[in-house]
């Protein structure tokens, strides 16, 4: 009795066993079976494009949209080129790659290549962020396979790659001097025309601001109107095309919505197209279209100054008094580098807060000066110091010859400046006592 009770256990643990095993196939194919197979289909997708892949990123923090050529082999190298600027077109840049199961199945770009810059730690190598970059990845977690488009996301900074594959035309045009030569030719409109409209479609008389920001950190684009005193802004990140320019996301304004802008390299001019195919020319103004007085708080919250000794739009009275100031709390016994200083405007409680970034080594404070404004019929802006936070107590000695001397004491217009590097525009800052006395910084 007792052998037949215990072959009957036997029994039914082997029949658990098989009804086990039975549960773990999937159309005859286990775990590690399926697995496999979705890993190798996705290493022939990405070897077989005869054509390679056009990549579209987007990245978290700041910057805008970037676009990629890609050409894989078997072997887990990739050769690949970028839009940052037209220099940098010019370049294929081969790294190694995987194809690897990580919780899911996933492309990891495990070599440096152009994709790592964009996630560069060190603030001077790109003019990333400190410590994140611009807010990227090189590992990505695959999500879907639409027909000849693949969607990933990043695993650390969940930056949305596209993968698409190219046609031979497109082949073609990435990997030969078109590429960069289009980059430089919409970046030079930029320069030359850095106040753009469109006229509304539903009244000719009206002008709709169009902004196009090509700088690899704050590439953005961006439909401007006013109504009465709102004012209206439609806007998205973009990357290069062989097109022209694609707006990553597609940007509407009123019953339009527009998908790219086109540029004809023979007549060297830029067309808003819409969904429908309707092309709209951009049109070139000699002055700006809106004061940016009127933007603050709506299209733009701040200003940001960047770390620098020099930059396009800071007269050389700034330059000596930003100098003097970081001098000042280097030595002041604390050791600190002054770094970017960010404007940033709540037009509802008029108030100004001044964030100040300062560093003692590696690490990262911040120093915070609050003001109130009163803002005059004319735009002049007046600020009134109330506060210093956080770091702020303690430099706000050395930061004397910017902030009491200057920033608590004067009148100060707003206007734009055109750097002419780049032909990004940014907001400026003009002392009405000491005319001599300007700073410009990124419109954010």
């Amino acid at each position: 009795m007792r052998k037949i009770f215990i072959m009957g256990i036997f029994a039914l643990l082997i029949m658990q066993a098989c009804k086990k095993n039975e549960q773990e196939l999937i159309d005859g194919k286990r775990p590690e079976e399926r697995v496999a197979a979705d890993l190798e289909k996705y290493r022939s997708e990405l070897v077989n494009s005869k054509n390679g892949w056009v990549a579209y990123l987007s990245t978290t923090i700041v910057g805008g949209g970037y676009s990629f050529y890609m050409s894989f082999d078997k072997d887990n190298k990739v050769i690949m080129r970028a839009d940052y600027n037209s220099d940098i077109a010019l370049e294929s840049v081969q790294s190694t790659y995987r194809v690897k199961q990580v919780m899911a199945p996933s492309i990891i770009f495990d070599t440096y290549n152009l994709l790592h810059l964009l996630q560069d730690p060190d603030s001077e190598s790109f003019n990333g962020n400190n410590a994140v970059g611009y807010g990227s990845d090189f590992e990505f977690e695959i999500r879907e396979q639409i027909g000849d488009t693949i969607k990933l996301i990043g695993k650390k900074r969940n930056a949305p790659l596209i993968l698409v594959k190219a046609t031979a035309e497109q082949k073609a045009f990435y990997t030969s001097d078109q590429f960069s030569e289009s980059i430089d030719g919409i970046t030079n409109f930029v320069i030359d025309h850095p106040f753009t409209y469109i006229l509304d479609p539903k009244n000719n008389s009206k002008k709709i601001q169009v902004s196009i920001n090509t700088d690899v950190r704050s590439r953005a684009f961006s439909l401007i109107s006013a109504s009465g005193n709102e004012i209206v802004t439609n806007s998205g990140i973009f990357s290069f095309s062989e097109r022209g320019v694609r707006l990553n996301n597609p940007v509407k304004n009123g019953d339009e919505i527009y998908t790219e802008v086109l540029w004809d390299k023979e007549t060297k001019k830029l067309f808003l197209v819409s969904v429908t195919g309707s092309k709209t020319e951009l049109l070139s103004s000699s002055a700006p279209i809106l004061p940016l007085d009127l933007l603050l708080g709506s299209v733009y919250s701040s200003i940001t100054v960047p770390y620098a000794t020099q930059y396009p739009g800071w007269s050389a009275n700034f330059v000596a008094r930003r100098a003097a100031a970081a001098n000042a709390i280097l030595t002041g016994g604390y050791n600190l580098r002054l770094d970017l200083m960010q404007f940033l405007f709540n037009t509802k409680a008029n108030t100004l807060t001044i964030n100040a970034a300062v560093y003692q080594g590696a690490n990262g404070f911040l120093a915070v000066f609050s003001y109130t404004y009163v803002k005059a019929a004319d735009g002049t802006l007046k600020f009134t110091f109330t506060d210093a936070n956080g770091n702020g107590s303690l430099i706000i000695s050395g930061m004397a010859p910017l902030l009491t001397d200057r920033i608590n004491a004067d009148n100060f217009k707003l206007d734009y400046f055109v750097n002419p590097n780049t032909g990004a525009v940014l907001g400026q800052f003009i002392s009405v006592e000491h005319p001599d006395f300007t700073f410009s910084g990124t419109l954010e």
